[in-house]
Order: C-alpha cells, then structure tokens, then sequence
C-alpha cells in the first residue's frame, strides 16, 4: 500500500470560473483509513476521479510513495474503488468476480485461487463462492464489490466512494465494521468519501473536511469535535452541530448580549462564539456562582432516560439566533430561562476560523 501526497492540487472544470479544487495539501500514511466528508459539491468525486486518473491534473501534483502519477495511465496506478453501487458482472460466479482483476497478472492458477479464498474467508463470503453474482442480495453484492478492491496483492490505494449509500440501515453498521477489520488486518491504503459523519467518524484514523474545493481541517476524529478550526466543521460535525452565535471579544471575555461567558486574551471586536450542546445548559433559574445569558427556552425533547432522570435536546432563542442544549430535561420548562456555558470550552471564530488557529 502507498503513502499519498496531495501537493498544491487545484482542478478547473471547463468553462466555469472558480476552481473545484483548489490548492489542497494533504498527506495520507501508508495503510491509513482516511476519510473525506463533505457535502453535495465539495469536490469529493472529483478529487476521487483525479487520483484514480479518470481526470487529469492540472496544477499541483499526486504522489503515491513519491511518484508523481500526474501522467501515469488509469490503469497503471494500481488504485482500486467500490462504488455506491456494486459493480459485478452478474453472469459470473462470486469467486470468478473476485477472481477477474487477478487475470493479467502472472500468478499461477493456484496462486489466483489462494488470494481468492483469503479474501473470502475474511470477508465471511467463503460460502458464496460458487453462487451466481445475480443472485446474492445487496449486502452481499457490496461485500464482494469490496472483495474485488481488495484482492490484487498489488493495491496502492482502494477508494471508496460512498459504499454504504444503498445498504439497508440494518446492515451498514455491520458493512462498516467489517470493512474497518479488514482494513486494519490487511494494512489497506483506503479513501472513504461521505457524507455521513457517523460512517467518517467510525471508519477512519484521520478525516479531511472538504468543504467549496477546500480541505478546512484534517484530524483525528476526536480532535474535529474538540477543536474545529473553522465555523463549518464546527457545525458538521457533531449531532446536532456546534452552536455558533454573534457575539464580540470585550473587557478579557467572550460576551453573548452583553453577557461574559469565558476570558480571553484575544484582540477585541465582533466575533462568533462557538460551544457545543453537550457543554451548556438551559435552565428556568440563574444557576448558583455561575455566568449566565438571559434566554427564551422554546422546547424539549426526550432522547433517554439516566438514572430516571430525562435526557434530551432543548431548545432556546437569544436574539434572532437558536441554541440547543443536550441536557437533563425533567426540571425544564418552557418559557424564559437562562443559558451557562462550560467556559473552558467556549471558542471564538473569526472570518470563518477559530481565534488563534494559522490559515
């Protein structure tokens, strides 16, 4: 498997007038599961279609353990995908699909059937061997599509671009969890392009946020929730997404309405604050010793019960903006209320980005 080196890539579609891509910088390790997120015209499927070469670079290169592959051919790259449908040749049996890509290479027919049986008895599909491809429901079908990616001993890069999109919901935590196995136990090079945050934040050791061509943010899942370094991954990732309000840098303190919520030594002026619903509060009384913003409390909703006590999203109004809390419910009503945050974790963005991160 290949390290892969994304240097200064940019891409331009014909006749349009900003880049798709543009200037992203990013190294992936060799046998690293890595997952890019982002929404619907990010740039995802195009920067999949210039590493498998089905585009051609423009400006900036890819390299696969130090090759610039920029002018090497499609097949040449030794880069497999699964897609968000499973691609077999339905006439075939399950073993002679996942035999097909072995075809042109030099091993012997026993050698061809060895690698074949390893990858099916890791994916659990052994069974399936001698079963027409027209016949294995969509579960299966996509685990053979993986077993197809995965079974030249040759791979530099398997890309996987949205591969649970058609399995049912029954199945795709099973799908990710195998995939996850398997990559691990093969030591995969592997790309998995979402737009689901729970597959991303599952699956991968390292996540790019790709966000209007460009790679906001890359890192291991829990550092994008702990530390967002921009307003949009802020809001992406997590469920529900960081709360973000207009506020300002006055007197040493992030303030909401005038209220200080956590000290800074950030330069004064206009600014987002960010916190996340987990670390704030809405409650019916000012909470004891405690900051707090005087707030409208519009509605709650049960998600659980701890230690019988309701657990659940509420809801609130400062200004013209909405806060949602993840919090105990049984003691809240609707109606004015007050906000307190955890102020070690309240953040501040401006221009998009968190205070103090480099651009």
């Amino acid at each position: 498997m290949s390290e892969i080196v994304l240097d200064e890539l940019s891409f331009r579609y014909p006749d349009t007038v900003e880049n798709t891509l543009d200037s992203l910088d990013l190294q992936i390790n060799s046998g690293e599961a890595h997952a890019l997120l982002g929404g619907s015209g990010a740039g995802k499927s195009t920067l999949l279609n210039l590493l498998s070469g089905l585009l051609g670079v423009q400006s900036g290169r890819i390299l696969f353990d130090g090759l610039d592959v920029g002018r090497v051919a499609p097949h040449e790259r030794r880069v497999s995908q699964v897609f968000q449908f499973p691609v077999l040749y339905e006439a075939l049996t399950v073993e002679e699909n996942l035999a097909f890509p072995l075809r042109n290479l030099k091993d012997s027919a026993s050698g061809r059937r060895g690698r074949v049986d390893e990858i099916a008895r890791r994916l659990k599909i052994d069974h399936l061997l001698g079963r027409a491809s027209k016949n294995l429901s969509l579960f299966e079908k996509q685990l053979v599509a993986i077993g197809k990616s995965l079974v030249r001993p040759d791979v530099a890069l398997v890309l996987l671009d949205e591969p649970l999109t058609a399995a049912e919901p029954a199945h795709k935590w099973e799908l990710r969890q195998t995939l996850k196995s398997l990559q691990r136990e093969m030591g995969a090079t592997m790309i998995y392009v979402t737009h689901d945050q729970t597959e991303a934040l599952t699956f991968a050791d390292r996540i790019s946020i790709l966000h209007d061509g460009k790679i906001l943010q890359t890192g291991s899942p829990q550092s994008l929730v702990d530390l967002p370094a921009h307003e949009h991954v802020g809001y992406f990732v997590g469920t529900p997404g960081m709360n973000l309000l207009d506020g300002e840098i006055s007197a040493g303190f992030y303030q909401l309405a005038g209220s200080p919520l956590a000290q800074t030594d950030s330069v004064p002026g206009p600014c987002r604050v960010g916190f996340r619903p987990e670390h704030c509060e809405l409650s019916n009384v000012h909470p004891t010793g405690r900051q707090a913003v005087a707030v409208e409390i519009l509605s709650k909703r049960t998600l659980g019960t701890l230690r019988q006590e309701q657990i659940g999203l509420a809801h609130a109004r400062l200004g013209t903006s909405e806060i949602t809390s993840r919090q105990t419910l049984s003691n809240l009503n609707v109606g004015s209320g007050w906000l307190s945050v955890d102020p070690a974790r309240v953040m501040g963005f401006r221009d998009g980005w968190r205070i103090g991160e480099s651009t």
